[in-house]
């Protein structure tokens, strides 16, 4: 009898143990004296630098525009305004003569003012050597219009299109690419003869433009508006974030350099929008003094293949 309850003593006895062992092993972090891992400290999403998520530390996405027109400017003119690569191509040997004013935002010069005696329209050349944020197109295509030009008068204005990614039913290369147009007057112009029409599912990239189309569009229904546009092999630069100022630099350069042909029929065109050439009629002479863009001295000639989008 004593042995017996002796034995279950020690088998009770050795339970016990093995419990409290595999107690003691379930309870026991052998990272409990470590230090915390690198997640658990640093993988706070909020302090975490994102490129997409907008920041109010700059202060600079709540910018407000001021938009003023400056100089000896004539209102209620037809109007041409040209932007960009292929405004500035084109100024170079259209014979603007001096500048007669300015469209300043923010102080900054965007736009130049021009009334040559060859043609009766007011003539703007924009972003040619800074360009604008989307935030302030909307209020710099107001001004363009309301300030500088009346709904009755025809507006012609003059951009770019990237050539490569513009979808069509046929290939066509950069070389063969055409000027493409889009315009709300009804009345067939005998200038857009050797021109196509801009067609969709294509976007127009250069976004001044098309704040600028759309704003004369919904102003009035009277309004004369259209569009040219000048091939280009890229795809153009997005927008910047902010403004900045006028950079003279690469005044000589140029990203593109169009033929002489088709510069001199976009010259002629862009007066025929608008009105008549005055005697004695311009010819566009090209640059004398413009240099392709260093690192990007394309030619005007490309081969199909090279990234030209067609269905």
């Amino acid at each position: 009898m004593v042995e017996r309850e002796r034995v279950e003593f020690w088998t009770q006895t050795l339970v016990l143990i093995r419990s409290t062992t595999i107690s003691i092993a379930m309870d026991f972090d052998p990272l409990s004296d470590a230090a915390p891992s690198r997640y658990a400290v640093e993988s706070d999403e909020e302090d975490e630098y994102n490129p997409l998520q907008s920041s109010t530390s700059n202060g600079k996405e709540h910018e407000e525009f001021k938009i003023k027109i400056v100089g000896q400017t004539q209102n209620g003119r037809p109007l041409i305004a040209t932007f960009g690569d292929a405004g500035k191509y084109w100024a170079k040997g259209a014979d603007l003569g001096e500048q007669t004013g300015a469209v300043m935002v923010n102080n900054i010069q965007v736009g130049l003012i021009f009334s040559p005696s060859w043609v009766d329209a007011t003539i703007v050349v924009s972003e040619t050597f800074t360009r604008l944020p989307i935030a302030a197109m909307a209020g710099y295509a107001s001004a363009l219009v309301d300030e500088l030009a009346l709904p009755i008068f025809p507006i012609a204005i003059l951009d770019v299109y990237a050539a490569p990614t513009y979808i069509s039913s046929l290939p066509i290369s950069m070389h063969d690419a055409p000027i493409r147009y889009l315009t709300k007057s009804k009345q067939a112009n005998p200038g857009l003869k050797n021109t196509e029409l801009f067609e969709p599912p294509n976007l127009i990239h250069s976004t001044t433009s098309a704040a600028l189309l759309s704003h004369i569009v919904t102003q009035d229904p009277r309004s004369l508006a259209s569009l040219i546009l000048l091939p280009f092999p890229r795809v153009p630069a997005p927008p910047p974030k902010t403004l900045q100022p006028s950079d003279f630099s690469h005044l000589t350069e140029d990203e593109y350099q169009w033929s002489f042909e088709m510069m001199n029929h976009t010259h002629n065109l862009l007066a025929s929008l608008t009105g008549k050439f005055k005697n004695p009629s311009p010819v566009w002479q090209k640059p004398k003094h413009s240099k392709p863009t260093i690192g990007h001295q394309s030619s005007a000639r490309s081969t199909v293949g090279e990234g030209g989008m067609y269905i």
